[in-house]
């Protein structure tokens, strides 16, 4: 494509990349109806680390994992769902907002106490990648209500002490969504 990707940032949150692509089949997917689009090497460089990426494809949002491509780069797989989402197919240019890494979540003060209170739910939560931490305190903090927040925290514990790694119902594309936006 074109023109070179951009790059903005959120009031200290993570990068936003910008950038259009080519839809195109992978030789190796054939057979799963998989299509392909491969990361610009200036975004790609900046994604280290990442195996899954969240962002919008034609403003259809999307979480989804990186491959490694021939050019030592990353290529995404557009599945099904992300093509009808983005109303595209094979050959088409495609415009992505890919949120770059994060920092590791910080623990919001009113889950501390609690969290540390239970020796299930703070081992687990320990053991949790920082995606899955990041799940589940975007689950809190995106209480509409000081009562339905306070709950959302009971809840968090009680289902990490029975082994819960994922909140049942946060939307996980919420946060993501509105960091994209232009």
């Amino acid at each position: 494509m074109n023109k070179a990707p951009s790059v903005s940032r959120d009031n200290g949150g993570p990068s936003v990349f910008r950038f259009k692509a080519t839809l195109y089949r992978h030789p190796e997917a054939e057979e799963t109806g998989f299509l392909a689009l491969n990361i610009p090497k200036a975004v790609s460089k900046n994604l280290h680390g990442m195996t899954k990426v969240e962002g919008t494809i034609n403003g259809h949002p999307f979480r989804a994992p990186l491959e490694p491509n021939a050019s030592a780069g990353h290529r995404l797989q557009v599945n099904k769902a992300m093509r009808r989402g983005a109303d595209a197919d094979e050959g088409d240019a495609v415009t992505l907002a890919i949120l770059g890494s994060e920092p590791d979540p910080t623990v919001p003060a009113d889950l501390r106490a609690p969290l540390a209170a239970s020796q299930e739910a703070k081992s687990l939560w320990k053991d949790l990648t920082s995606m899955g931490r990041r799940d589940w305190i975007r689950w809190i903090v995106s209480a509409k209500t000081p009562e339905t927040r306070a709950r959302r925290v009971r809840r968090t514990v009680e289902q990490l002490s029975e082994g819960k790694r994922r909140p049942c119902c946060v939307n996980v594309y919420e946060f993501m969504l509105r960091r994209v936006q232009e």
